[in-house]
């Protein structure tokens, strides 16, 4: 179990450049697996869950190598169809190596995919939508097995969504990009996230016939190879929003580059609103936050371009240090709020009812002081002796919230379970760090 430990009350300064986005990265290098030959990917972080997915590549015979944050991964005459039964149940990002597996082999056993616990996430629409392109399967005990035999049909099929899930658009996608030359798909009421349009980008560049990507309707005109290529993914907007969050909380002027900031239109907005002055240009966010002033936050999450769930827990820190009542409704996923007694043990003032978070704002959190806290030397403390108030990371978003709230708390805060925060920022530590924060890792 690894911890962050924060000296909260620093102000942030200075600049950060993003890196791709890693909900970018897990479906586009699933996809690589559809590919005869070499895919270079650059601006890769070196995050545990594209480590974990990388793995399984390599166990399914990809030929991976890594320098700095280029990885190229060879993939060759593709046999194996067992997914790796130890990585793939770390990760919830494996249930896109199976649309990928069917379109290349026609089969795939694979274990139920893992994650964060954040909800219950079922596969079942994955499942319903790979069925009505003509996948069988079943499931037994902990392993799903699906084979798929394309048929060539006459006239388009056209498939519908219930619901605009990101995972599902991305399976069905691979599912049907690579296959019978001349098969049309069109795919209705489907995710029109960001990380869609980058995984149709990429294949795209390999050849695939994608069209819509961004809109309601994806069309999808089978080809029956793809060719390598080299791509750099979008950069990472959770991440981004995240760094915009903890400005606006303890203050500061940071400059993010190598972002997009056409897709935080959302957030930005929000934060406006609450003083900060916000300046953009292509690949560029600058924030300058001097005075919080009161607001009244009603934030519902919703698929893009709504407000991403992935930033509800670290805009609730923002929401619970802002003078005004507020309610943020989560309609994505029921287990997003498991943070909130954290926040609590800061001095937050937030109720949880079903889906939705009441919020009275606060002016300050307290953590507990330490006299002898050693990070403003970038030492690493002894665990024993520079505790603090302890608060536990559940999941990757609502950990990145806790060390948003350590930066702000008076007083010294150990976020324990720090290793959920690894699987979507490389160094947040070191990032944090280089905007003036007395922030450490402890192992």
């Amino acid at each position: 179990m690894s911890h962050i430990q924060i000296t909260g009350g620093k102000s942030l300064h200075g600049n950060i450049r993003l890196s791709g986005a890693k909900n970018s990265l897990l479906p586009i290098m699933t996809a690589c697996l559809m590919i005869h030959g070499t895919v270079i990917l650059h601006d890769v972080p070196k995050l545990t869950d594209l480590k974990q997915m990388l793995h399984i590549l390599a166990d399914l015979g990809c030929t991976i190598n890594i320098q700095n944050d280029t990885v190229k991964i060879d993939v060759g005459e593709l046999q194996k169809h067992v997914i790796n039964h130890q990585a793939a149940p770390k990760i919830r990002g494996s249930i896109f190596v199976m649309g990928a597996l069917l379109s290349r082999l026609g089969k795939v056993e694979l274990p139920y995919p893992g994650g964060c616990a954040i909800g219950s996430r079922p596969i079942d629409l994955h499942l319903t939508m790979l069925r009505q392109i003509g996948v069988k399967y079943h499931c037994r005990h902990d392993t799903i097995t699906a084979t798929y035999i394309p048929r060539r049909h006459h006239r388009p099929t056209i498939l519908t969504l219930d619901f605009p899930s990101v995972g599902v658009t991305e399976n069905i996608i691979q599912a049907t990009a690579l296959g019978i030359e001349g098969n049309v798909y069109i795919i209705q009421g489907v995710a029109k996230e960001p990380e869609v349009v980058d995984l149709c980008h990429f294949l795209n560049q390999c050849g695939a016939q994608i069209t819509g990507a961004g809109t309601d309707t994806i069309t999808i005109h089978s080809v029956n190879k793809l060719h390598g290529t080299t791509y750099t993914p979008i950069p990472d907007r959770i991440n981004t929003g995240s760094y915009l969050i903890a400005t606006a909380v303890v203050g500061g002027d940071v400059t993010l580059t190598n972002t997009r900031p056409d897709q935080q239109t959302n957030l930005i907005n929000k934060l406006k609103n609450v003083g900060a002055k916000i300046t953009t240009q292509d690949d560029t966010i600058h924030i300058v936050m001097n005075h919080r002033r009161a607001y009244h936050f009603d934030v519902h999450t919703a698929p893009y371009p709504g407000f991403p769930t992935d930033l509800q827990s670290q805009f609730c820190v923002l929401a619970a240090l802002t003078k005004g009542n507020s309610v943020i409704t989560e309609n994505l996923f029921e287990n997003r709020f498991r943070y909130v007694p954290e926040l609590v043990k800061l001095g937050a003032k937030i109720t949880v009812n079903h889906n939705q978070a009441q919020i009275k704002g606060v002016s300050m959190f307290s953590a507990t002081p330490t006299s002898n806290l050693c990070p403003s030397s970038y030492q690493i403390p002894d665990p024993n002796e520079c505790t603090g108030t302890t608060v536990t990371a559940q999941d990757l978003r609502g950990g990145v919230a806790l060390v948003i709230a350590g930066l702000a708390a008076h007083g010294t805060t150990t976020i324990a379970h720090a290793e959920y925060i690894y699987r979507g920022h490389e160094d947040i530590v070191k990032d944090l760090r280089q905007l003036g924060a007395n922030i450490v890792a402890l192992d």
